[in-house]
């Protein structure tokens, strides 16, 4: 599904080359194909280029850039800034490098990179409720659930800014919070938050099989 997502980025910002955005997203692609075929070492060294152009490019820009996948997130960024001269939009493309770099540092279990990773992303695009779900997932691959929650709740809130996504990322996040509550020993809110994801996407396969996981925990506990 990312893979798609890269092959079909949208431009946000004018003047931008787009012959070297079309290439970065090539290059992106390939990188996702290499953590596909599970090598994300070669995932890494080949988007970060990438991630130093835009690093390079940016370094000067005084006003906050942020990139944009869909109109609700544009109208939000520039609503909230105070109108579009506060801002600078860029090509998602930029995003999808970081994302891509950070889904590798996972892969390769470097954690807090990772996490630092999807941070630094996520002030390009604090609305786009998958890398909030992917930090939300870091915290929870650290163990520190209730940082993983609270993720997980701010991805919920911002699923509405990219609506055709808005149901499927929201039972993520209702997934993650249900797993994160199992860990704290909180099985009646883990299945409450599984039962929200039901309540979206009725007979949702991973949240079933997770409520019966907590009805056998709760059968040996009595």
């Amino acid at each position: 599904m990312v893979a798609a997502m890269l092959l079909a980025l949208p431009m946000s910002a004018a003047g931008q080359d787009k012959d070297r955005d079309s290439a970065a997203v090539a290059t992106i692609s390939h990188a996702f194909s290499a953590i596909q075929a599970g090598d994300p070492a070669r995932a890494l060294s080949t988007v970060d280029p990438v991630v130093a152009s835009f690093e390079k490019d940016f370094s000067g820009e005084k006003r906050h850039i942020y990139c944009s996948q869909t109109a609700e997130q544009e109208g939000y960024y520039v609503t909230n800034a105070g109108g579009a001269g506060a801002i600078r939009l860029v090509p998602s493309t930029w995003c999808e490098a970081l994302y891509v770099k950070a889904f590798a540092l996972v892969d390769l279990d470097r954690l807090d990179d990772a996490q630092s990773t999807f941070e630094r992303l996520i002030t390009f695009a604090p609305k786009h409720s998958r890398y909030l779900n992917e930090l939300a997932y870091v915290f929870l691959k650290k163990k520190e659930w209730q940082h993983s929650i609270d993720a997980y709740m701010n991805a919920e809130a911002a699923a509405s800014f990219t609506p055709e996504r808005r149901d499927y990322e929201r039972c993520v996040s209702f997934r993650g919070i249900g797993y994160d509550l199992v860990e704290l020993g909180r099985l009646d809110d883990a299945e409450a938050a599984y039962r929200k994801c039901l309540a979206i996407i009725p007979n949702e396969p991973k949240s079933l099989g997770e409520i019966e996981y907590i009805k056998e925990q709760r059968k040996k506990t009595t």
